[in-house]
């Protein structure tokens, strides 16, 4: 049994994914790894890259559809042994003893039920992540213009939420952590019911990471890992339809924890903001569409 599943979903990313892949088996450690890659029918040559470069090292799993991000990770942790997941995102670079660093982390505490790391983009800058759980009122002055009006009101909330003037150089706890980077018992994941796929791309691991605290469990960052992250590398092909699905998860997300009317009203109240960025993105060009 492998000590940690590491479970990626990758769409047109075939670079870096291999360079994804190459540094987890270098960084590995002592740690015994089960790579599982869920393409969602890229073309841009990932399936070969993988076939000519990791064919002895890599599971490809080809479901024949695009299933996003929430159903290509429901595959992957279904399909996986060990007993623990480390759910990656194919345009990361894993660190030195980062992944060893948190595996024993989350070994010495079974308190805590997922963990995460320290992430900077390639050229060293932080990625601010890790946050508080948003509530209603977050959604609303975040995502409307009631945040343009309240927007003292609005920066108060931000700064709290996210945690201001933590450097992310400490280990402590925190509510939400990205799942771009996210280390978890396998058994945690399924007792939970892993990713809920009615969420594609987007506030996924704000609905993870609650299911997981209602679990009793704590969430931490631990400080001393370090992952290169170059972030938003699928997205951005498409960002024209990555920003409808935002706004579709988002509603999604709302309508699952606060209510169908709470939903239709953030939806009614998004118009303009909807209405305003779709125009901005078809003069720039951008995709609607894979």
């Amino acid at each position: 049994m492998p000590d940690v599943s590491v479970v990626i979903v990758n769409y047109n990313t075939c670079d870096k994914l291999k360079a994804c892949l190459e540094s987890l088996l270098r960084e590995r450690g002592g740690l015994t790894l089960e790579l599982i890659v869920v393409d969602n029918g890229s073309k841009d040559g990932s399936q070969a890259m993988l076939r000519e470069h990791f064919a002895d090292t890599v599971t490809l799993i080809e479901p024949g559809r695009n299933t996003w991000f929430t159903g290509g990770n429901n595959i992957g942790v279904r399909h996986a042994s060990g007993d623990f997941v480390y759910i990656l995102n194919a345009d990361t670079v894993i660190q030195p003893n980062a992944l060893p660093t948190m595996l024993a982390y989350l070994k010495a505490h079974p308190d805590v039920g997922a963990v995460t790391c320290r992430m900077e983009y390639p050229d060293g800058t932080l990625q601010a992540t890790c946050s508080r759980v948003p509530q209603y009122l977050d959604l609303l002055l975040g995502y409307t213009l009631l945040g343009a009006l309240l927007f003292f009101w609005r920066n108060a909330r931000r700064r709290v939420m996210w945690y201001t003037g933590w450097k992310r150089d400490s280990t402590r706890a925190v509510e939400v952590v990205p799942d771009s980077n996210l280390l978890a018992p396998r058994q945690l994941l399924l007792d939970v019911g892993i990713y809920d796929e009615a969420m594609k791309l987007y506030f996924t691991e704000e609905d993870l990471c609650r299911r997981i605290l209602a679990q009793g469990k704590a969430i931490h960052f631990v400080g001393g890992a370090l992952l290169l992250h170059h972030e938003h590398s699928s997205t951005k092909q498409v960002q024209r339809l990555a920003t409808q699905v935002y706004f579709d998860d988002l509603l999604a997300y709302t309508r699952k924890y606060y209510g169908q009317w709470r939903a239709w009203l953030l939806h009614a109240l998004l118009v303009p903001t909807r209405a305003l960025m779709d125009l901005a993105q078809r003069l720039r060009g951008e995709k609607a569409r894979l």
